[in-house]
């Protein structure tokens, strides 16, 4: 057991991560000055442990081999030890997960690398159980390897070294780029992925599954473009089996990291912000193509679990919710059937359990991870149970658990507030106001970037984390790029010019600090900032899309709204860049391969001029929002005296004092309109679905409807034989 006096430098730490290991007795240093120059001062290697907050295996490994007093001294012996939190030092973690990869062929949490004194990587894996196992040596075992290999064979540590930097920098050899157009190149991507689709339960592969929002952003894309049904019928089929399945949480909302099969049952339940703003953005999207409510449900579902569970006081968003609690791995998410029972009655446990798939034996560790097994129209007919009296049913079951369930151990918050993950959720926020015309997403979007801007940029340059008061750590280009993208949807939900203010200034910075200006591209990190053993340059999609293919749109929609060229000069270079990897690998740049997309697709430019209070307003606005167009830029005539600021409005005000919209598509404009049936005649349609996209919630509706009409139709027929009036 450690003792809670018992501390080491980690305790001056804000990770919550880092602070998790405050106690050990391993002598932890934070990545640093202090802790690089001790390794070479006294001529020590470096064990650098990097994980977070959510990581269930970071936590096994902590416990038996950080805890434990023997293990912490052979660490502390040979070795300066250092525990980076990964979503502070993304860039740390990038370069030595690219070590690991090399060198296994594999990487994951928690890493375990080890490096020498010059922070250049020798050997490493990821979780080293305390005694050989799982086809793993011991960690101790590792440990004495890794110091003998520094101290005893010199020669071979240092070919080892510079064969792995070798293979790190150089990557897998790519051709030369063919010059391919880019509707070839999306065509060869959405081929690949209809190839690996897997027909049954959506996704891809027979094993575990990740939500991959670039994937179905970009058949999405692939759809609109061709018209053909197949892609919208992927994405289709996915979604709903995401939804309905355990990976999402049917009683409180949002969506766990990912799925541990193929059918989407059993999820790795810890919850990152990343992935909820990504997905409530994806859902809004394919609401807009689709017009089925499933869609619309799911991210507003997904924006109140976040008002709930993840907003601070502040209104800013936390990073991630443990997977664990003291009970076990999702405990907290899952239930005993019995226990179901005792809630609920024998009556509507037996139909919640239907529905939701419960059994006594479960189907996690004898529980139930709840997803929806039957339809309630199937058990209407099975049970001879009303529709509206099964829906009744399941609302107040998941009402009931939901306030059993906030009386359980919750797991653990990482508060941490991250540039670019609230950049994510800004930017969802901020265009499901405009979706679904609710102008509190707005405000809560608002209130988050305004709190963002105060805390973490310091009127030359932005910092990546705040926490406990203190905001540290440079930021890198994925903090730079998404809150770049977050305070564009910002500008086109309020299209206040504040937020193209501070867009300025966050992409001034970004080409100066980070462009790559020989090849294209921006690297990770600053130019200005503390150098690492390789600067990389993300192109490739990871958990999320590459922050090159983010700042690639966000460059090229900045330089349409401001009329800066050299914005979509960089833009357009970051495409070409990459130019060679996105011919060769497209299925690993997809996020790239939409920014691409988006640069060759007609861009739809929509002015809005007038005043912006009334009926005629919102409607105007409601038919821009109506169906997806990805590939368009809104912005408002900001009156005479600023039209300079925004070029797409000059000489476009408000006919006759009204709510006025001015619409250029494929290069043609067309004349002002003032009424939204107008505007919806000169926009171009997109493509008939022809496919049966089942409607469940559609579906009881009717039904209710048509019991209603049966009920009625009775009590009329008892009414005429009666002799009682129908009417009073």
């Amino acid at each position: 057991m450690n003792s809670e006096t018992q501390q080491n430098r980690l305790a001056n730490e804000t990770s919550p991560y880092l602070l998790q290991h405050a106690h050990q007795p391993v002598d932890w240093y934070p990545w640093g000055p202090e802790a690089l120059d001790k390794a070479v001062r006294e001529d020590k290697p470096i064990f650098l442990s990097i994980g977070y907050s959510a990581c269930h295996w970071c936590h096994v490994m902590a416990h038996e081999s950080f805890d434990d007093a023997e293990t912490a001294r052979l660490m502390n012996q040979w070795f300066v030890n250092i525990k980076v939190d990964r979503e502070e030092r993304p860039d740390v973690d990038a370069v030595y997960m690219k070590s690991i990869v090399a060198l296994n062929g594999h990487g994951g949490w928690p890493m375990s690398v080890f490096l020498t004194p010059d922070q250049k990587p020798y050997m490493g894996g990821t979780y080293y159980p305390p005694a050989p196992k799982f086809n793993r040596p011991g960690f101790p075992q590792v440990l004495e390897q890794a110091h003998n290999l520094y101290r005893n064979e010199k020669g071979r540590l240092d070919q080892q070294v510079r064969k792995l930097l070798e293979r790190i920098e150089s990557g897998i050899p790519v051709p030369d780029a063919k010059g391919h157009a880019p509707d070839a190149v999306i065509q060869a991507a959405a081929q690949l992925l209809a190839e690996r689709f897997d027909e049954e339960f959506g996704g891809f592969g027979s094993g575990m599954k990740f939500p991959e929002p670039m994937v179905y952003a970009l058949l999405l894309r692939h759809w609109l473009r061709t018209g053909e049904n197949r892609y919208i019928e992927m994405v289709d089929r996915s979604l709903t089996r995401m939804a309905g399945g355990g990976i999402y949480d049917q009683i409180g909302g949002g969506f766990h990291r990912y799925s541990t099969d193929r059918e989407w049952k059993v999820p790795h339940f810890e919850k990152m912000l990343y992935d909820n703003a990504l997905l409530a953005r994806l859902f809004l999207e394919v609401f807009q193509a689709t017009r089925q409510d499933l869609y619309r449900e799911i991210a507003q579902e997904i924006f109140d679990y976040i008002e709930r569970e993840m907003t601070s006081p502040d209104g800013v968003f936390y990073a991630s919710q443990d997977a664990d609690t003291e009970e076990g791995e999702g405990h907290f998410f899952t239930w005993e059937l019995k226990e179901v029972l005792e809630l609920l009655g024998p009556r509507h446990s037996k139909v919640f359990a239907r529905a939701y798939g419960m059994t006594p034996g479960g189907n996690f560790e004898k529980r139930n991870v709840l997803f929806r097994a039957e339809d309630p129209e199937k058990i209407a007919k099975e049970e001879n149970i009303a529709i509206f009296e099964i829906d009744h049913i399941l609302k107040k079951g998941r009402e009931t658990l939901f306030e059993v369930r906030k009386k359980r151990t919750a797991p653990g918050r990482d508060e941490k507030v991250i540039a670019g993950w609230n950049g994510m959720m800004i930017g969802a926020l901020a265009f499901g106001s405009r979706v679904l015309a609710r102008p509190e997403y707005k405000d809560r979007a608002t209130r988050a970037a305004d709190c963002l801007w105060d805390k973490l940029w310091d009127g030359e340059a932005l910092k990546r984390v705040y926490m406990q008061g203190r905001a540290h750590t440079e930021a890198c280009l994925e903090d730079y790029a998404w809150l770049l993208d977050g305070f564009l949807s910002l500008y086109e939900a309020t299209f206040d010019l504040l937020w193209i203010d501070r867009c300025e200034a966050l992409a001034t910075v970004l080409l100066n600090e980070f462009r790559d200006e020989d090849n294209g591209g921006f690297f990770m990190t600053a130019s200005s900032g503390p150098p690492l053993v390789l600067r990389l340059k993300p192109g490739a999609d990871e958990a999320i899309p590459s922050p090159n293919a983010t700042l690639a749109r966000a460059l090229l929609k900045l330089g349409a709204i401001t009329g800066n060229a050299e914005c979509v000069r960089a833009g357009r270079g970051i495409i070409e860049g990459f130019r060679a990897e996105l011919e060769h690998r497209p299925a690993g740049h997809l996020g790239l391969l939409a920014a691409m997309d988006y640069d060759a697709a007609p861009l739809t430019e929509i002015v809005v001029s007038g005043p912006r209070e009334g009926t005629d307003y919102q409607e105007l606005i409601d038919r821009i929002y109506h169906d997806f167009r990805p590939s368009k830029v809104v912005v408002a005539h900001p009156g005479r005296e600023l039209e300079k600021r925004i070029p797409l409005a000059s000489d476009r005000g408000p006919i006759m004092g009204k709510p006025t919209v001015y619409l250029c598509q494929k290069q043609t404009c067309h004349p002002p309109v003032t009424n939204a049936e107008d505007l919806d005649g000169q926009l171009e349609r997109p493509p008939i679905i022809r496919l049966n996209i089942f409607d469940q919630e559609g579906a009881n509706r009717d039904m209710e409807k048509k019991e209603q009409e049966h009920f009625l139709n009775a009590m009329s027929e008892i009414f005429k034989f009666s002799g009682l009036p129908k009417n009073r």
